[in-house]
């Protein structure tokens, strides 16, 4: 691995500070919704510690200071947050079009680096943050937190247990309401209209890129294999208010070692939910609104007892948990940038088959 010397100095903070048994010194860079989950996550960790707060509101900045034990100093500017030397992890948790410079300008730096879903809304941005990480040297993982959800972990375990087989069938069904109201507004310079940025396709990528990659995700951590071809269906069939990210879409994907994949969303429905079937040479597993079962061969179904979560254990406490852990072992991430590459490959290929209507391939990633 080229790992530059001037990395190696930049990082010595950050390194020095994770070997001492100190807390990780935290920056959080978006103050949005998100942010939540992520304050929420770190209130109570002794091994981390947030010590910098960027948003271009500072309302939003003084919000979250009072939930923080001692106040975080505060920047209006992303790269005066990441150029602070106290910060050894920047967490990176604005609209997905910002992600490919923020995360490269904290790279440079020689910061560690958690990046919110999606990685980026390119796939040429998403290549280039991995060889900016490769370069780096730096721990890096993507906030696919629902990998550590208990219903998504239990899924996996029986799938790799072999309880059912070889996977050959997946069919992937989510439903939810629009997205919250009061999500940051995109200002265009060119008419002044303010738009909830998840509407847009300049500023989320797509629908399947900011909502269906957790769902891609979980299918591809147990599949384990590189899309051959993908082709998919999808509009805005419900809203009328001129957003160009979908409601609805249906996409269909085959991967190299012959898995077929039928996953569908809507955006417009009266509750959230979800229903999973996987289908294996020895029976089925199906998951609906997280109740699992599970039928083998002439077999009744059996009704999988749920896994006892202890109290506060969230899916983002284990993630927390988890890259706090790999920062200060140095060691990789489990759902770093190579991990959040395949599921987002899928939404960017989906984009295409969409855009211009035709089968997408391996090829086209090539």
């Amino acid at each position: 691995m080229n790992i530059s010397r001037r990395n190696i100095l930049l990082a010595g903070t950050a390194v020095a500070s994770a070997q001492s048994g100190e807390p990780a010194r935290i920056g959080i860079i978006g103050l949005g919704n998100r942010s939540t989950a992520h304050l929420g996550a770190l209130k109570n960790m002794s091994d981390g510690k947030v010590i910098a707060l960027c948003d271009v509101r500072p309302e939003k900045m003084a919000e979250a200071n009072k939930g923080l034990a001692q106040p975080a100093v505060t920047y209006v500017d992303y790269r005066e947050l990441i150029k602070d030397k106290n910060v050894g992890i920047v967490v990176i948790a604005t609209p997905g079009y910002l992600h490919k410079e923020m995360a490269l300008a904290a790279l440079r730096e020689g910061k560690d680096l958690l990046l919110e879903k999606p990685m980026a809304t390119s796939y040429k941005d998403a290549m280039e943050i991995i060889a900016a990480a490769k370069r780096s040297g730096r721990v890096v993982a993507v906030g696919i937190q629902r990998r550590f959800a208990a219903a998504d972990r239990q899924t996996k375990a029986i799938v790799e247990s072999g309880e059912i087989g070889d996977v050959r069938l997946i069919t992937f069904n989510e439903w939810r309401g629009d997205w919250i109201a009061h999500g940051w507004k995109y200002p265009d310079a060119a008419t002044g209209k303010q738009t909830n940025w998840r509407y847009l396709a300049k500023t989320a990528g797509s629908t399947e890129l900011e909502f269906s990659v957790h769902a891609l995700a979980e299918v591809t951590s147990f599949v384990r294999s590189p899309i051959k071809r993908v082709s998919a269906s999808g509009g805005v069939l419900h809203y009328k208010d001129g957003r160009d990210t979908r409601d609805a879409s249906n996409i269909l994907v085959e991967f190299a070692n012959g898995v077929r994949l039928n996953y569908s969303f809507t955006c417009f429905a009266p509750r959230s939910g979800s229903t999973l079937n996987i289908v294996g040479d020895k029976g089925a597993l199906t998951r609906m609104q997280n109740k699992i079962s599970v039928q083998l061969e002439k077999k009744q179904v059996v009704d999988v007892p749920p896994l006892e979560v202890p109290k506060g254990e969230t899916p983002e406490v284990l993630f927390y948990r988890q890259f706090l852990k790999n920062v200060r072992e140095r060691t990789p991430s489990p759902v770093g940038l190579e991990e959040a590459l395949e599921p987002s490959k899928i939404a960017f290929a989906a984009d295409m088959s969409i855009a211009q209507n035709r089968f997408v391939t391996d090829r086209d990633f090539a």
